[in-house]
């Protein structure tokens, strides 16, 4: 029997453009973009008679992973056609974008293709790794990330300010690559061809969408006055013009807002979600039919779910002041240990498990995205689920929602959602963020990219909650699944069966720790938890006796205190648990595979020789303290009742 070769291919980002999204539009944009250039790849392998092992269903574009792995003899000039393809659908996409700008604001003189030119080639870069005839997919994936570790990619030099959102790149404005004298330089001038440029842009984005498939644009405004409950008819005819004018205003500010100034890719991001500018990509794709070929079927699906009239509702700089905002709750997650997951995997079912799972992640991303309302209760959106990765928020349209409600949710996210009825292979580690009615958007994805990059660092396999107030002051408290999702408890009861399951005594109900909170009154108010905590902290009753270690002076903390507060308010049963050691540290198997998800997280964190008794180490019993504190805090923040 041959033995089988795989090719492993990979691209990225330069100057990381597509992770330095800051609105749900950019992200959106990325997502569908990051998809389509690897589904171009899977199409190229194709054509060299490969098989592609992953992603598996292909045809599904949205959330397709960034990394293909290849099945069969796929020689250099045949990695060299499949890149040489991934760059022409690239510069496709830039070119109708810049092509889409030119034609429709004709009133400017562009000097900026060259700028243009030089993101279609220098945008990216793309890494391949082909192993030897018998080598195993992880062989292959450890020579990618050997590749990776040598980056090739060109910086894009510039002249003038950066963009609004990453500060990284020039503005994208007609004069850009302009030449001339240095010293006859008016940033004056400048700033203002940029404010008028963008200001014409985003209207211009609005008008062609009110005018689209319509005999005139005031039978697209008609149907939008009814949706708002204004009877069209009655409108005198300058009134009918400026209610045109406004959702012309109101439309394309769902793309770009005027106040801001951006880079090409950053644009870029913007414009491939206008259905317009979406319809002529399409076109401009299949004149180059012959090398990239079909257009995926499922693509458009990126201009209906953007489309501004089902995506206002998330629209958080609203123009009217009097309009009431809301707090909000945003999550974001991403599976754990894929990778040694497959290492653990025989050479012999590699191929056969890899693609499994890549056909169980991207089912599950698939499912989840299309009936969102059934997952979520109806209590918010998915902004994307591709593979293991996945961003959804929570709020309603007309009213405030209660933390309690966003709470409830995350609590069963694991049981209920990431595993539903068929378990995953792995688990998958959360950030939420419950934020302020004023924050910016860019400032809250921000904030879920770290605190799901908290519940990683923290061990894995747990959600880090954070509240972020309208200061850009947050809290965060991390914790494992099982402290609040009672189906996981069951199972981890289960296979560690020092680990019993606390119950409501009069009414044998299983209770979560957040649950099982009462106050001094039997009560649920948080109130007395928060400032006993409060008090304490500020007589300085967590720090211990200050001590010498490795030459450093350091606070002795002890955890009594803690574990008193554990027990007087969330009852013995908690307390036994929590205050046990061996429910502390994430355990492993002689793979390295997490079996058991503690509250601290991985004892390296705090001594690379686990073997250690860490129960005495001075950072641990810092570690619990900060535990039972920030529990205090943030869960004071999520029980309160929203008004």
């Amino acid at each position: 029997m041959d033995e089988q070769t795989y090719t492993v291919i990979t691209f990225a980002p330069v100057q990381g453009f597509i992770e330095k999204s800051r609105k749900l539009r950019d992200l959106y944009g990325s997502s569908y973009l990051l998809s389509l250039l690897s589904w171009v790849i899977c199409q190229a392998a194709r054509k060299q008679g490969c098989s592609v092992v992953s992603p598996a269903s292909i045809n599904v574009v949205q959330g397709m992973p960034n990394q293909i792995i290849i099945k069969g003899e796929l020689s250099e000039d045949g990695v060299g056609e499949i890149k040489s393809t991934f760059y022409l659908a690239w510069r496709i996409i830039t070119n109708t974008c810049r092509e889409w700008v030119e034609e429709n604001l004709k009133e400017w003189e562009y000097t900026w293709k060259r700028n243009w030119d030089l993101w279609g080639n220098y945008a990216w870069e793309f890494f391949s790794a082909r192993g030897k005839p018998g080598d195993s997919i992880t062989d292959v994936r450890e020579l990618i990330n050997q590749a990776k570790n040598s980056r090739d990619w060109t910086g894009i030099n510039w002249q003038g300010e950066s963009s609004t959102l990453s500060g990284a790149d020039a503005i994208a404005y007609p004069r850009l690559g302009a030449s001339g004298d240095p010293r006859k330089y008016n940033y004056q001038q400048e700033q203002t061809d940029i404010t008028n440029f963008y200001q014409q842009l985003s209207l211009k984005l609005g008008e062609v969408l009110i005018q689209e498939n319509s005999q005139s644009s005031a039978d697209n405004l008609e149907v939008e006055l009814e949706a708002e409950k204004e009877d069209f008819s009655q409108l005198s005819e300058e009134e009918k013009e400026k209610k045109k004018q406004e959702f012309i205003q109101k439309y394309g500010s769902s793309f770009i807002n005027v106040r801001e100034q951006l880079s090409i890719p950053e644009l870029i991001k913007r414009l491939i979600t206008h259905r317009i500018i979406l319809a002529q990509f399409k076109h401009n794709f299949l004149q180059n039919r012959e090398k990239l070929g079909e257009f995926p079927v499922n693509f458009n699906r990126i201009a209906s779910e953007l489309s501004p009239k089902t995506f206002k509702d998330l629209n958080r700089h609203k123009d009217e002041a009097e309009e009431k905002k809301y707090w909000t709750g945003w999550f974001q997650g991403d599976g754990d240990g894929a990778g040694k997951y497959f290492k653990s995997l025989s050479k012999e079912e590699e191929e056969q498990e890899t693609q499994k799972f890549s056909e169980e992640m991207r089912s599950w991303g698939n499912e989840l995205t299309k009936n969102y309302r059934k997952y979520l209760d109806n209590k918010g959106r998915m902004i994307y689920a591709g593979g293991d990765d996945f961003l959804g928020v929570l709020y309603y349209t007309e009213e405030q929602i209660q933390p309690t409600e966003c709470l409830e949710l995350l609590s069963n996210f694991k049981s209920g959602i990431w595993h539903g009825e068929k378990q995953k292979k792995i688990t998958a580690s959360v950030g939420f963020v419950w934020a302020g009615s004023q924050v910016p958007q860019r400032d809250i994805l921000q904030h879920c990219h770290q605190a799901e990059q908290s519940a990683k660092k923290k061990g894995r396999d747990r959600i880090a909650f954070r509240v972020l107030f309208n200061s850009g002051n947050y809290l965060e408290w991390v914790c494992p699944w099982w402290v609040l999702d009672m189906q996981d408890l069951g199972k981890v009861s289960h296979d560690f069966p020092h680990i019993k399951v606390p119950t409501e005594p009069k009414k044998q109900e299983v209770l979560n720790l957040i649950e099982s909170y009462q106050d001094r009154n039997y009560g649920k108010n948080w109130t007395h938890f928060y400032q006993d905590v409060a008090l304490l902290e500020s007589r300085h009753a967590f720090d211990g006796e200050r001590t010498i270690v490795d030459k450093k002076p350091v606070n002795n903390s002890q955890i009594d205190i803690a574990l008193r507060l554990i027990e007087i308010y969330f009852g013995k049963e908690w307390y036994d648990i929590i205050a046990n050691s061996k429910n502390w540290f994430n355990r492993y198997n002689e793979k390295e595979i997490q079996i058991f998800t503690g509250i601290l997280g991985d004892p390296n964190f705090f001594d690379s020789n686990s073997d250690n008794n860490l129960t005495d180490n001075h950072q641990v019993k810092q570690a619990f303290n900060d535990w039972v504190i920030n529990l205090a805090k943030v869960g004071f923040r999520l029980t309160e009742d929203k008004k």
